[in-house]
């Protein structure tokens, strides 16, 4: 493994020179006063400034996604420090870590729309169909946020920000792109991948709103990888269309509200591990939410009510399903209400009460099929204070009503001592956090004919971490230490009375490791950018290794050649994985290529060669990734 990450570092510094795809939230101003005053709304229930943050959290703004050519919001995830994707190729099923989570102990937030499919293993959300056109920024919290929000964050949140207007008039955003890529499994040869998108964003007074649509296309190679799977021939196609939209109205000074959607419809073919299928999969989601805030005068008191549902509906179709096809539906419905007051001067308090209606409707010839709901209800509380005038901590708790397995509590403690200017005129923040987390089984855990298992119980855990975060005009740098211990953690497992399998406690597990991340611009046409992780996720009971690579980064630098012209090298690579199904992946190291030029003030030209040296990978075993790429695009602003 060593060898590997010489290779990798050594291919990094030769590399010719992206745009930093890793944007702290606190370094992405060259102006010290206005860094420290950008506020990350997923770091706490409060309005923290970055000095006051104690727990990890990276930022992606439009400009970094852009830069990096970014199609889709799995790929903006796959260069933040401590995070894994499963799948890289478009609309291949994809699982999220953070830290060597799961994907269902992952929180993703939409605007304000808690995500989430309970008719799936366990209310865990699928990010295949999310893509890149209208997102203004990714925030990424790190760590056990379950005090703060609930259930599902465990690992972490997600909170996928999008485009607002916030000048009078009309734009318009549009980009469209194809590219082909030769598969290994091909029996036509070259595919093609077909995208494109558009988004009217305006302000009229109080008014403003945004409308998006997006499609994408593609044709093959086979999801099944030949080099470990048997007669693999067949190419799998994949589309996706979709429609957001925001609408926000300021009734007054201190009174606005908004009224936010999504909606994706996608289909995809399916293989087995190592072989083809004759399965495919149409999915539909709709995410919606109504919120209102009020806000006095002065800023000192903030009160933001929320109404969300989010519908996932899976329609499986092939020989093991029925004609019609086997449905999977579920829905979650939330409400929140959160009040919060920083009148006190150097101590800021929250407060919250959230609700969550979860149920599922499942008709299926292959597994059974059920309808049941859950219910949660919350209340929470944060605090928030300046002892003196470089540190601040955190407290927050959280008392959870769940109408079958009762109430389960958890909280939060974080520190951060903040220095200004103190290391070769770079601004230093010394950080740490500590809490606890809980989640209730799924109903598709507890319920499902075949896989479901009834006697399943809470899942537990407790987390730390500490780091430091050190900022320059032209660099910024953060490293974090973190360690999760997680009680009888559910996974799928072949218990005596399951002959097929099913769900079970699975002990306790540990995820620990350390991640870093890092830009410097050497000189004003010169940037450099680098994420790297060292995990060690085990079952602590069994010895068993949890599918997650032990070594995980990418390093990247974006020379801007001309006014007009600039040029990237990008490198992603990974050890090998012991995989917890399937198989063993080998490790691996991939070259993208990428190139933009602005050939007027409002359209902007691209390109970019992924997968340069043609290498053959797997982000999961059997999956297979795309060889060499090569994809054209144009991107216009009206």
């Amino acid at each position: 493994m060593s060898s590997l990450i010489v290779r990798a570092v050594t291919g990094a510094l030769l590399g010719a020179a992206s745009l930093n795809a890793l944007s702290f939230a606190y370094a992405q101003s060259s102006d010290d006063e206005s860094r420290q005053d950008t506020v990350t709304v997923t770091a706490s229930r409060l309005n923290l400034a970055p000095r006051e943050i104690g727990s990890a959290i990276t930022a992606i703004d439009r400009v970094a996604i852009e830069a990096g050519q970014i199609i889709a919001l799995k790929e903006v995830l796959q260069d933040i420090p401590g995070m894994q994707i499963s799948a890289g190729r478009p609309g291949g099923s994809t699982n999220v870590s953070i830290r060597g989570s799961d994907n269902d102990q992952v929180l993703f937030l939409f605007d304000g729309i808690e995500l989430g499919d309970p008719s799936s293993t366990s209310t865990q959300f699928s990010s295949d169909n999310m893509t890149s056109l209208d997102i203004e920024r990714v925030e990424v919290l790190r760590g056990n946020q379950s005090s703060l929000y609930g259930s599902d964050a465990i690992g972490g949140v997600i909170n996928i920000i999008t485009q607002r207007a916030t000048e009078e008039g009309i734009r318009i955003n549009a980009e469209a792109e194809a590219g082909g890529y030769a598969g290994v499994s091909s029996q036509h040869g070259d595919h093609l991948l077909k995208r494109g998108g558009v988004s009217l964003l305006g302000k009229n007074g109080a008014l403003d709103y945004r409308l998006s649509a997006t499609g994408t296309v593609t044709e093959g190679p086979s999801i099944a990888d030949p080099r470990t799977g048997t007669n693999v021939t067949e190419d799998d196609d994949y589309w996706v269309w979709a429609l957001s939209g925001r609408l926000g109205y300021r009734f007054s000074e201190t009174f606005s509200g908004q009224i936010v959607s999504f909606y994706n419809s996608s289909s995809t073919d399916l293989d087995n591990t190592t072989s083809d299928s004759a399965n495919n999969v149409d999915k539909k989601d709709l995410g919606l939410a109504a919120q209102l805030i009020h806000e006095t005068e002065d800023g000192a008191w903030k009160n933001e009510l929320t109404l969300s549902r989010y519908n996932a509906e899976r329609l499986y179709f092939g020989p093991s399903y029925s004609v019609a096809g086997d449905l999977y539906e579920g829905t979650k419905d939330a409400a929140l209400l959160i009040s919060r007051y920083s009148g006190f001067g150097k101590v800021q308090v929250s407060a919250g009460l959230s609700w969550e209606d979860e149920s599922t409707d499942q008709v299926t010839r292959f597994s059974g099929s059920f309808s049941e709901g859950i219910t949660t209800s919350s209340v929470f509380a944060e605090l928030a204070f300046r002892p003196v005038e470089a540190l601040s901590v955190t407290v927050a708790g959280r008392l959870d009503d769940n109408e079958r397995f009762g109430q389960f509590d958890t909280y939060r403690v974080t520190g951060a001592y903040f220095l200004p200017a103190r290391l070769a005129g770079g601004d230093v923040k010394f950080r740490a956090s500590y809490g606890t987390g809980a989640k209730a089984p799924g109903l598709y855990q507890l319920f499902d004919p075949t896989y479901g298992n009834a006697g399943l119980k809470v899942e537990t855990s407790e987390g730390y971490d500490a780091g430091v975060d050190v900022n320059w005009a032209n660099a910024a740098f953060e490293l974090s230490v973190f360690n999760t211990d997680i009680e009888d953690e559910i996974a799928f497992g072949y218990p005596a009375d399951k002959p097929f399998g099913g769900y079970i406690q699975f002990g306790q597990t540990k995820a620990q490791g350390v991640e870093l991340g890092g830009r410097f611009a050497p000189t004003d046409w010169l940037s450099l950018s680098q994420s790297f992780m060292v995990l060690d996720a085990q079952n602590e009971q069994t010895g068993r290794w949890l599918g997650r690579p032990r070594y995980s980064g990418s390093t990247s630098a974006t020379a801007q050649l001309t006014a007009r012209f600039d040029v990237t090298t990008r490198l992603r690579y990974r050890s090998d994985n012991a995989s917890s199904y399937g198989g063993r992946t080998a490790g691996f190291v991939t070259l993208d290529l990428l190139g933009n030029y602005d050939l007027t003030e409002r359209i902007e030209l691209y390109g970019r060669l992924v997968n340069a040296l043609d290498h053959d990978y797997q982000l999961s075993y059997g999956r297979n990734e795309l060889n060499r790429s090569l994809y054209l695009g144009i991107r216009a602003r009206l």
